[in-house]
Order: structure tokens, then sequence, then C-alpha cells
């Protein structure tokens, strides 16, 4: 599986060239309790952007716009980190995914789902990427880089845009809270995934993650899984123990093409989870969307046959 995580040196070496370069300049005209500064606001991402639009009533621009462009692998120009780095309000994921942009602006600025990073530990993330979890899913919804599929992170993001930025975080929280309402409403039933990309939507529910351990530690290292573990996860589907099945149409290759295609042959029916929403969708109309069809799935799912682990 490719390395979806690869933050290559140039870039944060420029990132913190700019910003050391920049201080003296900015220092004057970028205070982060000027007022005019406070109302200026940026998102790294246009998911994250929809959720602050919603809450500000404006419209946030986004430095990684597009439904083609991987998030992963956005090398920012000088001008995407003048923009980060002059803003009022950074909104960002945190962790790896968008330390190429977020790194280069004062931490106190930053809204941010899950921990940031320093520079030194974005640039150290290139070339560690061992995980070691006991369990399909990390023990704490901050150790999950998709963060954007969890309604308590959008929760939090949107609260702290309405506290940092001004606006109403009533609206997100709402849609959020029903979301995951549904979500927890729903029977045992079994999924798996051909990458961890719906960690945030299961959490806390009854969806049970039963992909092949051998498999989920190969897609949380972003190294190709063996062909015993791919074999393990066509089994699952061609046995029936699947309910459904998460895959990223954004980031595919030959082993989850295989998976994808197994599932449907054996009508296991595919979610299929974009990183980004489709080119005019609303991040929050198309979070609502996929936790609509998940929930139909769940609600005709005949668990028979299951094998807990």
């Amino acid at each position: 599986m490719r390395n979806r995580f690869h933050f290559r040196p140039i870039t944060l070496t420029a990132a913190l060239a700019l910003a050391g370069a920049s201080v003296a300049a900015c220092s004057s005209t970028s205070d982060g309790n000027d007022p005019s500064g406070a109302a200026d606001i940026v998102a790294t991402t246009n998911v994250w952007a929809d959720v602050a639009s919603a809450v500000t009533g404006k419209d946030v621009e986004a430095i990684i716009t597009g439904d083609a462009v991987d998030p992963h692998h956005f090398e920012p120009s000088a001008k995407d980190l003048a923009r980060i780095r002059d803003a009022g309000t950074v909104v960002a994921n945190g962790g790896a995914y968008d330390a190429s942009l977020y790194t280069v602006a004062e931490q106190d600025r930053i809204v941010h789902a899950i921990p940031l990073l320093d520079a030194e530990e974005a640039h150290d993330h290139e070339h560690d990427h061992e995980h070691d979890h006991g369990d399909h899913l990390p023990d704490s919804l901050d150790e999950l880089e998709h963060a954007w599929f969890s309604p308590e992170k959008v929760r939090e993001v949107a609260d702290g845009v309405a506290e940092k930025a001004g606006g109403d975080a009533g609206g997100v929280d709402t849609r959020m809270r029903d979301a995951e309402a549904k979500l927890k409403s729903l029977p045992h039933v079994h999924v798996a995934m051909t990458e961890p990309i719906a960690g945030g939507l299961i959490w806390g529910t009854e969806l049970h993650d039963i992909t092949p351990e051998d498999y989920l530690k190969a897609s949380l290292n972003h190294q190709e899984p063996s062909a015993a573990a791919v074999a393990a996860f066509l089994e699952q589907l061609e046995n029936g123990e699947v309910d459904m099945l998460f895959v990223n149409p954004q980031s595919t290759n030959s082993a989850t093409q295989r998976l994808a295609d197994a599932a449907r042959e054996h009508n296991v029916p595919v979610v299929e989870i974009r990183e980004t929403p489709p080119a005019g969708q609303n991040f929050l109309d198309y979070f609502e969307q996929i936790v609509d069809q998940i929930a139909d799935i769940a609600a005709h799912a005949e668990p028979s046959g299951h094998h807990d682990h």
C-alpha cells in the first residue's frame, strides 16, 4: 500500500525558513490580539473550511482544494505558507495529515481536531511510520488521523472556531449529534476497511471492525499488505462474515481493487468514503449522506454466521 504520509524534508525546511524570515516583518501586523487579524480565517483543507464556513457564516478559504488532490502528498507553495502564517485563525486537522501547512503558524492561532506536531516531529514522522495498536481502533480519538469523520471531533473544531473567530457552532453541533445518535443506534454488524478511514464513524458504536489484523497493521503503517493478509481478507468476504466494506476511492491499488471486486461479487455492500467530498458538495452534507448509507445497510443486514473476535 502506498505511503500516504510522505512529507518531503524540503517542504518542511522551506516552511521553517519562510516562517523564520517573516517573524520580524509580520509581528506588528499579525498580532493574534488584533481584531482585524482575528477575523481573518483560513483552513488547511476544504473539509475544515466547510465546517468553519458553517460556523462563521462566511466563505472560508481552503489551501488544499479539489477532490483530485491527495492532502497527504500536498506540497505547499511559498504563497500557501504565507497565507497560513498571516491568518488570524487557522483551522487544521492536526497530526501528520496537514502538518506541511499548519507548522508555519503560531500554535495559539490554530483550531485543530487532533494534537499538533511541530516541524521537527512532522519531519521525523516521514521516517517513522510504525504504529502499534492492539485493537482495530486506537485508544483515543486523538489518534484518529481522519478526524473529520468523527462527529465528536467535528463538534470540537466547530466550537473552537466559534470561540476564536466568532459565529455560532450550534448548527454544526446539532447535525453532528444527530449523526452520532443515528450511528450509535445501529445494531451489531461486522465491517471491514481497505484503509482505516472510517474509524471516527464507527467509534463508540456496535459497528465491529473485523479487518484482518495483519492487513490492518500494514494499512496503518502504509505498507503493502502481504499476500496472506489479502487472502484472509478475501476469505472473510467470501464466507459472508462482513456486512459492509469501507473503501476509499481516492486511494486504490491492486489489493484494494481485488477486495472491492470480491465484496460486490459476494453481495457485500460497499461504502465509498472519500478523503474529500466530491466536487461541489459541502462536507457536512456529504458526512450525513455517508451516515445515512451506513444506517440503511446496517438496518437491513442479516448478521448470521458471524464469528466475533
